[in-house]
């Protein structure tokens, strides 16, 4: 008798059953070219999920890397150093991370900036000020929120003074709330420097 396994013909010696889970249909119930196209999708489906057994590279170089969305624009972007943002320069060369916007406007990133010692990391306005950021200037803890380019409140630690400073919306600093590391608390009205002739 005349069986066929996936297409390929075979003779079997003995009108047994064939073992379960095998495919095994008489030539007649389908025709050869059926089989061969069924064999053939067979085929290709376990192509497509065979697992790649390439190695895994252990390690990538590269000076800047860039994640983009669906429509190819740059969304994250891991630089050293960092390029500008739109339409503004950088003062001190930045290595890190920048978050963008669907237009490409830096609107956040982590970055290093070792020339003046401050790592941190920031969001920023739509208009492109930095509006939050925390990290560490010179080692020391900072938070800083700003408004409309001018800092209003300053979260930080400094030789041991956990302070809280308050500033209007000039970025003129007026109320500064510490405690000292012996736990001492002051309110503080802060003055600002008189103005230089």
């Amino acid at each position: 008798m005349a069986l066929a396994v996936c297409g390929l013909p075979t003779v079997a010696s003995s009108p047994r059953r064939p073992p379960k889970g095998l495919l095994v249909m008489s030539p007649s119930l389908l025709p050869r070219r059926s089989m061969w196209a069924a064999c053939c999708a067979l085929g290709l489906f376990g192509a497509c999920t065979s697992v790649n057994t390439a190695p895994a590279a252990a390690s990538l170089s590269v000076r800047e890397l860039n994640i983009v969305d669906e429509h190819g624009q740059a969304r994250i972007r891991i630089a050293a150093p960092m390029p500008d943002p739109k339409d503004l320069k950088r003062a001190v060369k930045a290595y890190g991370i920048q978050f963008m916007n669907a237009s490409g406007q830096e609107v956040g990133g982590l970055g290093m900036l070792d020339s003046i010692g401050i790592n941190a990391l920031c969001f920023d306005s739509e208009e492109g000020y930095e509006a939050m950021c925390m990290g560490l200037i010179q080692g020391k803890p900072n938070i800083t929120f700003r408004h409309d380019w001018k800092e209003r409140i300053v979260i930080g630690v400094e030789e041991g003074v956990a302070s809280i400073v308050l500033h209007d919306a000039k970025g003129t600093p007026h109320l500064k709330l510490a405690v000292d590391k012996d736990g001492a608390t002051r309110v503080e009205e802060v003055k600002p420097a008189p103005a230089s002739k």
